[in-house]
């Protein structure tokens, strides 16, 4: 249904004096689902155009983990008529690839390793064969593309609940961006899809295999989600990664890259009817899928006892600490907006107590993330080499029992709100940060709460905080991860020495 409205920001910050920013917003739905909104500005020369998805890792499981993120590396591969000189040359060759592919899922499934000389030989075949599809294929076309008519801040990525395509053009060149991204909704070709997942499986290695934070967070983010699906990383399992199909991703593409799970929105100088005709003229044929998109209905049951996460590696000391909080909208989520402000940042508590003052910590900080389900607040920091982390996680304790037992004095509430509504602000300075932040509420919930939010934040009154904190701050129910040095040995000699060293001094 067709709306139009405004986002009116008045008067944010009383220490740079009031003022008024008013923001026209157009929303509406084609008859095959697919959501638009679009912010006309005549003020700068270019349009930021970007399709959302509404499907991430949260609507994967054991097999299929990663298969979106997968899917965005897959996207850029080309369609029937995009990156190739002739798709019907390539079928063939693609359902032999399929062939050879399932022989050796096969050969895995029945116990044989990957190193094992019959998957070797069937993989040699099979990249073979990659090579004589290659003929035909256009690298890199999209890309190229986009790059030839002058776009910019061209990039895709994934999370757990949306995958994005996204690209700015000049205000002359947006049917560009309606002709290839309805082609790609519509006519997604997997080519050479087994040698990107060789790419995927390389980024995984890289990104968290060989990084010991990287694998240290996602083991506590595993540990600290039990039953909701924001416990499976974005990039997916390693075992499932080795597994995919093009069958399988065929599957999960039909299933939620279709117009009725998507957004398009628009911000710059785009004429809002030339537009609407523009994207029903591409968009407007692409069916739904054939069958709805089910959402998710797993949540978190509710905590108890404290979980503990050790691991020593090779990686700098830090202790991070967790709680669950309730998915958007809530209220409460405001307030912990406020907690995060208390406990962030240079003059915030935690890091004047733990780093100005106790010496103890590099750096420290808090967070709290909003979610379409679960979400969590995360107090994090950085320890010194000879920092004992009980010591810390005590301080916070302590910290966070102040919180929950005294409300903040009103000139703290007031510095946090100022900043609060001045980041917000600053996140809508750009096309690509206001298009980001109306996909993002119009995914949790609808557009309409972003203008909502600074208001909702500086309603809020210092004695609301603390039931807040004791609400969801409960140590009781904490997730502790701590990250720490490996232990080197002692060396006998060095021991023996200094042990005679320490003898001769007393």
């Amino acid at each position: 249904m067709k709306t139009y409205g405004f986002i009116f920001l008045l008067g944010l910050f009383s220490l740079a004096g009031a003022f008024d920013i008013k923001v026209p917003v157009y929303y509406d739905t084609c008859d095959n689902g697919l959501r638009i909104i679009i912010v006309p500005d005549t003020n700068v020369a270019v349009v930021s155009c970007r399709l959302y998805y509404f499907v991430g890792s949260m609507y994967e499981g054991p097999g299929t983990s990663g298969l979106s993120h997968m899917f965005e590396h897959m996207m850029f591969k080309g369609t029937k008529r995009l990156g190739t000189t002739s798709y019907e040359n390539e079928k063939p060759i693609m359902k032999q690839i399929d062939s050879l592919a399932n022989l050796v899922k096969y050969e895995l499934l029945g116990g044989k390793a990957e190193s094992d000389s019959s998957v070797v030989a069937l993989r040699t075949e099979l990249f073979s064969l990659l090579e004589k599809q290659r003929k035909y294929i256009k690298k890199d076309e999209i890309w190229e593309l986009y790059q030839k008519n002058n776009g910019t801040h061209l990039n895709a990525w994934t999370s757990d609940d949306m995958t994005a395509y996204i690209v700015t053009l000049p205000r002359n060149k947006v049917d560009l961006f309606y002709w290839i991204e309805s082609d790609r909704m519509k006519n997604p070709v997997l080519r050479e899809f087994y040698s990107e997942r060789e790419v995927v499986t390389e980024e995984r290695r890289m990104r968290y295999e060989n990084r010991p934070l990287q694998k240290y967070w996602e083991r506590l983010n595993a540990l600290f989600y039990v039953a909701h699906p924001y416990r499976i990383p974005t990039i997916g399992w390693m075992s499932d990664i080795r597994a995919y199909t093009r069958e399988k991703m065929e599957k999960h593409v039909k299933q939620f890259y279709t117009p009725d799970n998507a957004l398009i929105v628009l911000t710059g100088n785009v004429d809002t009817t030339k537009a609407r005709k523009q994207i029903e003229k591409y968009f407007g044929s692409i069916p739904r899928a054939l069958t709805p998109k089910e959402e998710v209905v797993t949540r978190e049951p509710e905590s108890f006892g404290v979980t503990r996460f050790t691991v020593h590696d090779n990686a700098k000391p830090r202790l991070d600490i967790m709680f669950h909080t309730p998915g958007y909208p809530n209220d409460d989520l405001y307030k912990l907006d406020i907690v995060e402000g208390i406990f962030s940042g240079r003059s915030g508590r935690l890091y004047r107590r733990l780093v100005d003052k106790e010496g103890l910590c590099t750096d420290i900080g808090a967070s709290n993330y909003f979610r379409l389900h679960d979400g969590y607040f995360h107090i994090w920091a950085g320890l010194k080499s000879d920092t004992d982390p009980r010591v810390v996680e005590k301080i916070i304790i302590e910290e966070i029992e102040k919180i929950m037992s005294q409300p903040p004095e009103p000139k703290e509430i007031k510095r946090i709100i100022n900043s609060i509504r001045m980041s917000f602000v600053n996140s809508l300075n750009s096309l690509e940060g206001l298009s980001d932040r109306l996909a993002w509420f119009e995914r949790l919930n609808s557009w309409k709460d972003m203008p909502d939010y600074p208001q909702k934040v500086s309603s809020l009154k210092p004695e609301e905080i603390p039931d807040a904190a004791k609400k969801y701050l409960d140590v009781n129910k904490m997730t502790v991860g701590t990250l720490l040095p490996i232990k080197q040995p002692l060396d006998n000699n060095r021991k023996s020495k200094n042990s005679t060293t320490k003898q001769q001094e007393l």
